[in-house]
């Protein structure tokens, strides 16, 4: 019976591609952080644009003073929001680029293992090949010894 394959840094390279997957994962969760900033960021610009067209409406007709105060309290607690929500996106996005470095890092290690088992699997084929060849050689020579004989 022909003997199987076996690389040997099998789990080696099992660990590094579970490693790249964890990391895509974490990158997906990055994006996921990113574009929830993104929609904070524009939900805040939205509610001040809003707010100030409020103001204006509520400013022509005759209002109590409380009521005045409050929009410019508003707009700016909306505007401290928007840059907290920058921050948090500027953070983010560093820890998305650090994320790529080590994905760009952890797919090079699981390439160089994959493309040794490759080559290992390759001269393992052609010894394989080489043996089987030579058995039928053999074979070939030992039918035409008999054919000689008789």
């Amino acid at each position: 019976m022909a003997q199987k394959f076996k690389f040997k840094l099998d789990g080696l390279l099992k660990v590094r591609e579970f490693k790249e997957k964890r990391i895509k994962l974490e990158l997906g969760e990055i994006l996921k952080e990113i574009e929830e900033a993104k929609a904070t960021i524009a939900k805040a610009q939205q509610d001040i644009e809003e707010c100030y067209e409020a103001q204006e409406a509520f400013v022509s007709e005759p209002a109590a003073g409380r009521m005045v105060q409050f929009f410019p309290q508003y707009i700016q607690s909306r505007r401290d929001e928007q840059k907290i929500q920058e921050n948090i996106l500027y953070s983010l996005n560093r820890k998305y680029q650090e994320k790529i470095k080590e994905l760009a890092q952890a797919k090079g290690e699981v390439k160089v293992i994959d493309n040794l088992k490759d080559k290992q699997q390759l001269e393992f084929n052609k010894k394989r090949e080489k043996k089987f060849q030579e058995n039928i050689d053999e074979l070939t020579i030992i039918k035409k010894h008999r054919e000689n004989k008789v």
